[in-house]
Parts: C-alpha cells; structure tokens; sequence
C-alpha cells in the first residue's frame, strides 16, 4: 500500500489547510455569486422593467374589415411598473433612476411554428414613444401600444380573411390565431439601457358586425 508522509513541520500543515480551506470558501462564495438572477447580470441599470399584463391578460379580437373601405389600427393597454433593484429602496422619487421610454417594437409568431412575414403573420412594426415612468415599489403606468397598423390588414395575411362582404367570414381560413410579442426599449434619466416584453393573443378574423 502506497502511502504519503510530509516533512513540513506541523504548523506548516496547519496554515496549507488554512489556505485550501480559504480557497474552498472562496470557489463556494463565486459559484453561489453565479446565480445572480438574469435581471439583475443582464442589464447594468439600477431598475428594471417589466411589462406587468398586455391588455390586462385577455386576448385581443382584431377584426380584420368593419366595412367595404374601412379598416382600422389596434391598439392595446400595456401595463409598465419601473422597479428598483436594491431593496432597501424607498418611495421617493429618484429622477435618476426614472425611465424614459424611446420606442417598441412588435413581432408576430404563431404556436404551429409557421411565422413567414407576409405569408403567415403580418410585418413586424415599430414606433416611438415620450414617456416616463418613475421609479416605485408598487403600481403600474398603462401605456397604450397599437399593435396591428391598419396597413396590415390591406396585406397577406390578414386580407386574405376577408369574406366576401364585411362581416362575412371567408377567405382560406376563418379565424387566425397568432401571437404578439412586444418589446418596450428605454432609457433611465442617467442614461442606462432598460427593455422589457410581454405577449398578446390576437385573434384575426372577419368578425361579424354588431346590430
């Protein structure tokens, strides 16, 4: 049997274990430090956004024709909280940490995986914005976003739902069902980057008209 001796005098040993029990704490301490949550590594900011509901969670209804010439934009509710990251933050403003959102943007996707741009969903889109939200503990500021441009529904794939007069269900496909997902970019008043998404249903159809 192999075995292994030390000629370092014992208080040699005991300042090596030390060490290595040093190093122990230290890899410990580093590993525990990697799972820092993605908001807080991701962003350098000292808040972070969050899209808190899209039209208050309930799908949207996009009618795709209200009548022979007429289709109109959509536009949806988007709850937006500015929270901060260290917790021992108070309620008072801080016009520093404040944001100021500059633009957004809005994809489509749907859940079968088809997503061509002008075959299976419409154009993505973009606009900008003037807003601030201030930073707090608590509460939301409703911000409203159009999240289908009128255009789109001249276009594949939307007017190819059109029935043969308003109101009148036709086309390849009744009802198409795709999802939104829309992204809000900002700035604080210092000048860190912040965005946040949240996604939104949205039923396509050429739905009958009311009355």
């Amino acid at each position: 049997m192999w075995s292994t001796r030390s000629n370092a005098p014992a208080g040699a040993l005991g300042s090596r274990a030390t060490a290595a029990a040093a190093s122990l704490a230290l890899a410990a301490a580093l590993a525990t430090g990697g799972c820092t949550a993605a908001y807080v590594t991701d962003s350098t900011a000292s808040v972070f956004l969050i899209v808190a509901s899209v039209n208050g969670g309930a799908a949207l209804d996009s009618d795709v024709r209200e009548a022979p010439s007429v289709v109109v934009d959509d536009t949806v509710q988007v709850a937006v909280a500015n929270r901060p990251k260290n917790p021992n933050f108070g309620n008072l403003p801080q016009v520093a940490m404040a944001v100021v959102l500059e633009r957004y943007e809005v994809s489509y996707y749907r859940s079968d995986g088809r997503g061509v741009e002008g075959v299976d969903v419409p154009y993505r889109i973009s606009g900008n914005f003037n807003l601030t939200i201030d930073v707090a503990n608590a509460g939301t500021v409703d911000v409203p976003v159009r999240v289908v441009r009128a255009q789109a529904k001249l276009e594949p794939p939307l007017i190819n739902l059109w029935g043969e007069s308003p109101g009148e269900l036709g086309g390849s496909a009744f009802i198409v069902t795709t999802f939104a997902r829309i992204t809000l970019h900002g700035r604080t008043v210092a000048g860190q980057a912040v965005e946040a998404s949240g996604t939104l249903q949205i039923n396509f159809a050429d739905f009958p008209d009311e009355g």
